[in-house]
């Protein structure tokens, strides 16, 4: 099992916790309907456990990107994994040079009776920015003998420095009509604008192009789904301008290739070793009719969106669920369901980033709930030293 414990923020310092998370943290809008999204507890490893998770992320890391290599060559993997023919013929087409751009990951561990497993790797616009960077640096001040491991943020300035100079600009795209995406993006501008960078916020479509060169910017941080941009009203004449863009970005759209969750349907026909995925992913298959001990899940969802773990919805939603699989098999994948080993009576999840081949920083979620989604609560993840007492 794996090594974790969670202890409750000293009630008479949370009121001054909560207010610095919103101000300092990045978190304007702390609710999901009627749902606090911001846990009380802390999530505490020991130092040998984040250095197993951090060293288990790069290696699925590097695997993923070699898997990214070899689907690229091959167009018509992409397509079996649910990306259109023209997207597919797009990012398999387009000329793209890793070291022009910043990649980063975030893979999602789950401590389970069986020991660590992911459910998942958000490969082309993961969340938690400020929540892997400040939340633990907050929650460290009320846990002596405790330490925040590793940052997103830092991580992130250090590698947009070293493709463009300071004075230049970037554009942090996302939809605008939410302040949750603002806000985790506002972030990184901050940061960067501390660095003596400029920040224009906007969507996809406010970015204007020269051929293949954005024209209003120096750099490109889009926080908005390739496959939402193919089918946005706004997007759907210039989403192959990000495609074939010479502008550096984080994510290149190039990070689509392994966003599917049909990932591993078509992974043993690339002819990688790739060891480190096959010991963490439960096993996947595609989707076919209810079977005990297997979940259904889209393809592209987000945010534990459409899985049907048993005993976390009604028969209706589950029955719509297992219809839409039968009606829209290539955007769904059936996965053998892991037990989740509770904490304190809470469900985990952790987030592990990696940026260019870097850990970068733990972004965690309790629930519950065995099915982690919008409703989830944030958790700050520290590490404590050997002396620690509380």
């Amino acid at each position: 099992m794996a090594n974790i414990e969670i202890e409750k923020i000293p009630a008479k310092h949370y009121p001054d916790y909560i207010t610095n998370v919103m101000f300092q943290g990045y978190k304007w809008d702390m609710q999901a309907g009627e749902q606090g999204t911001i846990s009380d507890n802390v999530l505490i490893l020991t130092k040998s456990e984040a250095e197993l998770l951090a060293e288990a992320a790069v290696g699925l890391y590097n695997e993923t990107i070699a898997m990214e290599q070899g689907i690229k060559s091959a167009p018509e993997l992409a397509i079996e994994m649910g990306i259109s023919n023209e997207m597919a013929t797009a990012l398999c087409g387009c000329a793209y040079n890793a070291k022009k751009h910043i990649r980063f990951m975030r893979f999602d561990f789950h401590p389970t009776t069986d020991g660590w497993q992911i459910s998942e790797v958000n490969s082309d616009v993961p969340a938690g920015y400020p929540e892997a960077s400040v939340l633990p640096k907050l929650a460290a001040e009320y846990f002596p003998g405790c330490k925040q491991y590793g940052s997103f943020g830092d991580i992130f300035q250090k590698q947009i420095t070293k493709l463009i100079p300071a004075n230049s600009t970037i554009a942090y795209l996302h939809d605008t009509h939410t302040v949750e995406d603002y806000q985790i993006l506002h972030y990184l501008g901050d940061i960067m604008e501390g660095m003596g960078y400029h920040s224009i916020y906007g969507a996809p479509h406010h970015v204007k192009w020269a051929g293949n060169i954005a024209a209003n910017c120096d750099a490109i941080v889009r926080y908005f789904p390739v496959e939402w941009m193919e089918f946005d009203k706004n997007t759907q004449h210039t989403w192959q301008n990000f495609v074939n863009s010479q502008t550096p970005s984080c994510n290149h759209p190039i990070a689509l290739l392994t966003q599917s969750k049909r990932l591993p349907l078509i992974w043993d026909r690339l002819g990688l070793n790739i060891p480190m995925w096959k010991k963490y992913l439960p096993e996947t298959k595609p989707p076919s009719n209810p079977e005990n001990g297997w979940i259904l899940k889209p393809a592209f969802g987000r945010v534990g969106e459409g899985i049907n773990i048993p005993g976390t919805m009604s028969n209706e939603e589950e029955q719509d669920i297992i219809n839409a699989a039968i009606q829209h098999p290539t955007q769904w994948v059936k996965q053998q369901l892991f037990e989740s080993k509770q904490v304190n009576g809470l469900h985990v999840n952790i987030g592990v980033f990696v940026t260019d081949g870097e850990f970068a920083g733990f972004y965690a979620r309790v629930s519950k709930s065995p099915r982690i989604n919008e409703d989830a609560s944030e958790i700050p993840i520290l590490v404590k030293e050997q002396k620690y007492d509380r």
